[in-house]
């Protein structure tokens, strides 16, 4: 049987983007930050919270997203996967049990991709003439200028036949040579199929093989075995086959894992941080295709901004989220939510008959967000008290921070930067950091602080910036007001 994919993947109904210059800063400083906390050791089983009580959740609140997941009735059901700080908090189901993956397939070689752009093996901007990349419908002279990134990016302006498709992607596709290549996006499989071709061809090795000697078994993945993956062709078609994951629930968190951890496994660096920034970047909207606002496509990724999830969750505090996700047929998901410090996995057993293509998991995975008390830290009008000053002098910091939220929150920090006006975002200077105690619900404080501004500083104007709860030891989703810029300019002599 073929293994066909949807042109539409899997949504959270009621249920990167960001957020603003502030968030744009947050991430220049979180990638000098350490990496989010690790996953479980590459030889054994994953750790698991002895309760959701000790995460913080609520039981009864996660007992409640039980009972709706086994509710939904296109049983057979496969698993449900919850990893929170890299424990696991929530799974029913199967997890051990290894499944066809469908189009999630297509983020696992994006992350081979990455891994060989970096070694030099590909490269992005090289045509598809170039690499000799053609089909048995022959590919014309204005479709071989299309680049490995255009297909990458789903934008090749190659509207052949392909390998694993679904009418409606068949239906969908558009008149040959109607779009230039790297000019239109369309959910396309020959250009996903083809990518598989040439990372053979440019790498000379076995995708699955690659992928267990790169991902799986760094990672430690317990039940994932190239043997049980396979091509699948349909030569009627195409030259180019579909390349057939089958993976088991708890593997798949394991894959997500490592890119909420920004490619870090175990002290290495498996993938880089800046393929992870690049991949799960949204580059084409797909409202207008897939009917999903708020969602776009990276490099075989779907990028999930804010507004997704103000269109798809009824709760509000739910409104800031962002990430990304995998998806395929039948529901096959890894959703990434960095925010949260979460990947959520769903699987479905499509050839027993289950077909969750709805998202009707939407309430299970809302109902699990909100079971834990949700705070809103908000960093205001951060301050220095001198207007001039030179390498060494001591200055007063001076930032307020408001608990928006209902709920108390747990002590943290707050972080003092320096960061150049004509250069935002790329040099930042530490200047030290202040203990935020507890605050209660509606509650404000004014935290100050007297630092020496340090002995390498270069002459310039420079603006404070205050960063509060960088380590996330609050479960806050609207973390673009947790980082704020003063208005005061520090002259530096």
């Amino acid at each position: 049987m073929c293994p066909i994919e949807s042109p539409r993947p899997s949504v959270v109904p009621r249920l990167t983007a960001v957020i603003g210059a502030a968030t744009a800063v947050c991430l220049v400083l979180g990638a000098a930050s350490p990496p989010p906390a690790q996953a479980a050791p590459a030889n054994g089983d994953w750790p698991r919270w002895e309760s959701p009580e000790d995460a913080g959740f609520s039981s009864e609140r996660l007992t409640e997203a039980e009972q709706l997941w086994w509710a939904i009735d296109d049983a057979p059901i496969a698993a449900f996967f919850l990893v929170h700080k890299g424990r696991v908090l929530a799974a029913f189901g199967d997890e051990t049990a290894d499944h066809q993956c469908h189009s999630v397939r297509k983020s696992f070689l994006s992350a081979l991709y990455g891994i060989h752009v970096a070694k030099g093996t590909i490269n992005l901007e090289a045509t598809l003439e170039e690499l000799g990349i053609d089909d048995h419908t022959p590919l014309t002279q204005a479709e071989k200028q299309a680049q490995v990134r255009d297909l990458l990016m789903a934008r090749s302006g190659v509207y052949l036949e392909a390998a694993c498709e679904t009418p409606e992607m068949r239906d969908a596709r558009p008149a040959r040579g109607s779009h230039p290549p790297g000019t239109f996006w369309y959910y396309n499989n020959w250009d996903f199929n083809a990518l598989g071709t040439i990372f053979r061809q440019e790498t000379g090795r076995d995708i699955f093989a690659e992928f267990k000697r790169r991902i799986a078994r760094p990672v430690g993945m317990q039940d994932f075995r190239a043997s049980r993956c396979s091509y699948y062709y349909e030569t009627q078609y195409s030259d180019h086959p579909c390349y057939v994951f089958r993976m088991s629930a708890r593997d798949r968190a394991r894959f997500g894992q490592l890119f909420l951890q920004r490619g870090h496994w175990e002290g290495r660096q498996l993938i880089s941080e800046a393929w992870i920034a690049e991949s799960t970047h949204g580059y084409s909207e797909m409202d207008s295709i897939a009917e999903i606002p708020g969602a776009s496509y990276g490099y075989m990724w779907v990028s999930l901004s804010k507004e997704f999830f103000a269109a798809n969750t009824q709760d509000r505090r739910l409104h800031h989220l962002w990430g990304f996700q995998a998806s395929g047929y039948g529901g096959q998901t890894i959703y990434v939510l960095p925010d949260a410090e979460m990947v959520i996995v769903t699987a479905c057993d499509v050839p027993a008959g289950c077909n969750l293509e709805g998202g009707e998991f939407g309430p299970v995975i809302e109902t699990i967000l909100t079971a834990r008390e949700i705070v809103d830290l908000e960093a205001r009008r951060p301050g220095v008290r001198e207007r001039f000053a030179s390498p060494g002098d001591t200055i007063h910091l001076k930032a307020k921070i408001k608990n928006r939220a209902a709920v108390a929150t747990v002590a943290t920090t707050v972080e003092f930067y320096l960061a150049s006006t004509e250069r935002l975002g790329e040099e930042l200077h530490r200047l030290g950091d202040a203990e935020l105690r507890r605050m209660a619900a509606g509650s404000r404080k004014t935290i100050r602080l007297a630092v020496p501004i340090p002995e390498n500083l270069e002459p310039g104007s420079y603006r404070l910036i205050a960063w509060v709860d960088s380590d996330k030891a609050n479960y806050d989703l609207r973390r673009d007001n947790n980082l704020r810029f003063g208005r005061r300019v520090l002259e530096i002599h």
